[in-house]
Formats: C-alpha cells, structure tokens, sequence
C-alpha cells in the first residue's frame, strides 16, 4: 500500500511539472504571437506616416531659384524660402488589434502600439532623409 502512495505521489509530481512547462510554452507563444502582430502594426502605420510626410513635403516644397535675368533685375542675390528640415507629425491608427500612436521627433518616427489585451509595444523608424 505505502509503494502504491509513493508511486502515485511520484507520477503526481511529474505530472505538475509537465504540465506547468506546457502552461508556460503557450504563454510564450501567445506573447510572441502579440509581438509580432504590434510590429505589423507599427510597420503599418510607418508607411502611413511616410506618406503623410511626402504629402506634406509636397506642399512646402522649395521655389524655383530665379533664373540670371530675374536676379539682375530684383537686385541680385535673391534667396528662396527654406524649407524646414523635419516636418512635425503626430496622429493615432486604429486596427481591429489594437491601436497605434505615432509622432515624429529628430529625423525618427516613434510609434507605439497598444494592443486589445492591453500591451503596450513602442518602436523607433528611421526617417529617410532626402539627398
């Protein structure tokens, strides 16, 4: 009787254990399913504000330089408006996961992603600078 105790208690143990390891592999999983499902988001919503960037860029773009005969004629050295160098944007996306806030700061567009269970994941895009 006291063998069969032992070996139950035994297979007992054994068997929490195993199925803690399951428990935390789905939990890993899971987190990393939500990971990889923000980063889509995040990339979503760069190509989004790349093109608001472009659009807006569009509509600030830099005169003409006068040619020589107009230069002549205003007195010579006649400069064109300068364009800021990063335009400003900020603005929020919402996907059926989560939602996304993005803004751009120093040449970098930071976004962060909320997600429906309630994580929050923040990502860095470089900004392509126009040569």
């Amino acid at each position: 009787m006291v063998y069969a105790l032992l070996m139950v208690a035994i297979f007992s143990l054994l068997l929490q254990f195993y199925l803690h390891a399951q428990l935390l592999e789905a939990r890993v999983a899971s987190a990393n399913y939500e990971s990889t499902e923000a980063y889509l988001m995040a990339e979503w919503t760069a190509d989004i504000a790349r093109e608001e960037i472009t659009a807006k860029s569009r509509t600030t773009e830099t005169p003409l330089e006068p040619s020589g005969m107009e230069g002549e004629l205003k007195g010579g050295n006649v400069k064109p408006k300068k364009v800021p160098k990063s335009i400003k944007i900020a603005g929020a996306i919402r996907f059926s996961k989560g939602q996304s806030r993005y803004r751009s700061e120093n040449n970098l567009l930071l976004v962060t992603v909320t997600t429906t269970e309630g994580h929050d994941f923040s990502y860095s895009f470089p900004l392509s600078s126009e040569k």
